[in-house]
């Protein structure tokens, strides 16, 4: 997947010990270089490579930028909404080097609808051969307090603390036939005959926001008393509207 390129703009703290889990926090010192990493990215979370790469070469440029503006949200609140799972996907492959997929964005019915499941899912193999996934919860505002951390908290909670088996079973056929196809198919077989529990499960609460809500942040896993480990990630972006208005422009100008 095209990625965030995080540490060319961003200092990423090391995730700390909190309360027996971990907390880390991910600061923008270079918005303009992270606007322009996204918008980089951009155009793969909606649309597969290779539709992308057909009409680059069939049609000009601008056509490019015409299809992806059919396939981008224009209201706020949903490119607000998808940024944040884009970031939480990218942080799980680049940073925590989980397999991610193909964006699940593609396959979305219309583009200012939002996804139902789970916001984002990685896994890697286990040494006995298993998977090992986490689950992830997304959430963007310009402001992130306890209300927001709660909803997360929320969204981790559902379905017994485990990743949905529809998203599951979505994210594990979208790993077929690439070079993940061995990922896909062991997802699959622990589907279908163990079933998914909570010692192959971990989950990642990740905030994009211009605050710093460490205090919330602590509380909440303090709180927390289920069996799943936890990580919360929270990324500092001081212009956080003008961020993701930015970058979506660029893809909705020139196709990136």
């Amino acid at each position: 997947m095209d990625t965030a390129e995080f540490r060319s703009w961003c200092t990423i703290g090391t995730p700390i010990p909190t309360s027996g889990h971990r907390a880390g926090l991910i600061q923008s010192y270079d918005d303009s270089t992270g606007v322009t990493a996204l918008a980089a990215a951009l155009p793969a979370a909606y649309a597969a490579s290779g539709a992308l790469a057909a009409i680059a070469e069939r049609l000009e440029k601008d056509a490019l930028a015409k299809y992806l503006r059919n396939k981008v949200p224009t209201e706020k609140a949903a490119r607000s909404g998808d940024m944040g799972e884009i970031l939480a996907t990218a942080y799980l492959h680049e940073e925590a080097r989980y397999v991610v997929g193909p964006s699940r964005l593609i396959h979305r019915d219309h583009q200012e609808w939002a996804m139902r499941g789970d916001d984002a899912l990685g896994a890697k193999l286990h040494s006995d051969g298993k998977p090992v996934i986490v689950k992830a919860e997304a959430k963007s505002r310009t402001k992130v307090g306890k209300p927001t951390i709660t909803a997360a908290r929320e969204g981790l909670a559902r379905n017994e603390e485990m990743p949905s088996p529809h998203s599951l079973t979505q994210f594990a056929d979208r790993l077929l036939g690439t070079a993940d196809d061995d990922l896909g198919n062991a997802i699959i077989d622990l589907l279908l005959e163990d079933g998914v529990r909570p010692n192959r499960v971990s989950h990642l609460m990740f905030l994009f926001t211009s605050n710093d809500p460490s205090s919330q942040v602590a509380a909440d896993l303090q709180a927390y008393s289920g069996p799943v480990p936890q990580l919360t990630i929270t990324l500092q972006v001081q212009r956080h509207q003008e961020f993701i208005r930015d970058a979506y422009e660029i893809v909705i100008a020139d196709g990136s």
